[in-house]
Order: C-alpha cells, then sequence, then structure tokens
C-alpha cells in the first residue's frame, strides 16, 4: 500500500494554484473573445444586413457567443491544466514550486498581469513573443529587478525554456476554442432568429 507524505498534498495543491495564475481564466477568455471577433469579420456583413431589420441581432449573437466560450472554458480547462501540472512537475522540484507560487504573488507580477491584459486589448495583438516584448519595454526599474532576480534564481531557470511550450499549448487551446465557437456562429445566429420571429408571429 503507498504511504501518504504529508508534504506531498501541500506541493500538489501549490502546483494547482501555480499553474492557476499561468492559466488566468479572465485574461484568456478576454483573448478568446477578441479571437472570435476576428473569426466573425466575415459573418460581419451578413449580421449587419440582419441588424437592420432586428436592431440588437449583434449584441444578443454576442451575448450567446460568450455563453459558448464560457461552457467550452469549463469543459476543456481541466485537460489543459492537468498538461500544464504534469509538464511543470517533471520539471520542477517542490522547492521551485514554492519559489514559483511566490514570485506570482508578488504585487509586481500582479501589476504586470495587468498591464499585459490592458495593453493586449489596446492593441487586439495577441502574440505573446510581442506581448513579453512589450511588456518589457514598459517595465519600471523595480519591476525589472523582481523579474531579473526570479529569472536567475534556479526556478527561473528552468521555467525559461518551458516559456514559449506552455505559450504555445495556451494560445492553440485558445486558438481552437474561438474556432470552434466561430463554426458554430451560424447556427447560433439561426436560432435567435428563430425566436425573434417566433415572438413576432405571436405578437
Amino acid at each position: 500500500m503507498m504511504s501518504i507524505i504529508p508534504g506531498a498534498q501541500v506541493t500538489s495543491n501549490e502546483l494547482q494554484q501555480v499553474v492557476a495564475y499561468i492559466l488566468d481564466i479572465a485574461a484568456m477568455t478576454a483573448t478568446i473573445t477578441a479571437l472570435l471577433e476576428k473569426e466573425m469579420a466575415g459573418f460581419a456583413k451578413e449580421m449587419l444586413e440582419i441588424d437592420g431589420r432586428f436592431p440588437g441581432f449583434g449584441r444578443r449573437l454576442r451575448r450567446h457567443a460568450s455563453r459558448e466560450i464560457e461552457r467550452a472554458i469549463s469543459g476543456e480547462l481541466p485537460i489543459l491544466r492537468h498538461e500544464f501540472e504534469e509538464l511543470l512537475k517533471s520539471r520542477l522540484t517542490p522547492d521551485d514550486i514554492t519559489t514559483a507560487l511566490a514570485f506570482q504573488r508578488e504585487r509586481v507580477v500582479a501589476e504586470l498581469r495587468a498591464t499585459a491584459f490592458i495593453t493586449s486589448l489596446e492593441r487586439g495583438d495577441h502574440d505573446d513573443t510581442s506581448l513579453s516584448a512589450r511588456m518589457s519595454a514598459k517595465m519600471n526599474q523595480e519591476q525589472h529587478a523582481v523579474v531579473a532576480r526570479f529569472l536567475q534564481s534556479p526556478c527561473g531557470m528552468k521555467l525559461i525554456p518551458l516559456t514559449q511550450q506552455m505559450q504555445t499549448l495556451k494560445y492553440g487551446w485558445m486558438q481552437a476554442i474561438a474556432n470552434g465557437v466561430s463554426a458554430r456562429l451560424p447556427l447560433i445566429g439561426k436560432g435567435i432568429l428563430r425566436k425573434h420571429y417566433s415572438r413576432v408571429a405571436k405578437s
């Protein structure tokens, strides 16, 4: 029978928290929504024509699309989290995980997450490489010092080569959800119109 090591569960919980910071749901939802807006470009002309006869159609379509995104994230996120946990667990020691969690909780890191989020929305650019470059250019002296200190730690040096792999996984996952919802937009639109005309017929 396998014995349970008291510290093992703590490490597991810390690992889950580190991954939760990396896979920030609010930021990913915003990115997927922005990606979906791009996917909707080809749908825009028909949508505008319909909107002229049915004021508010575009707004309702986006509201339904947001619900689809939420459902997709809820269903698929556990798989992505597991992939990240397995990847980090295979490369980091328990001490590394503790260090990574402490770094994620730093006030400066929270500020950088907010800056990345706002900048990405303003620029409409969610490419992680260019986003990282813009973040670095905008960082102040304190922020640079905190990040540099972490990157020079044993944990930071292990994470550097993993960053691109994790970002590629995350971005591919978000793009797949955006594509899936985009493919259902015509069906969603028909459903909205059907309900609308049904209400009109009854009035």
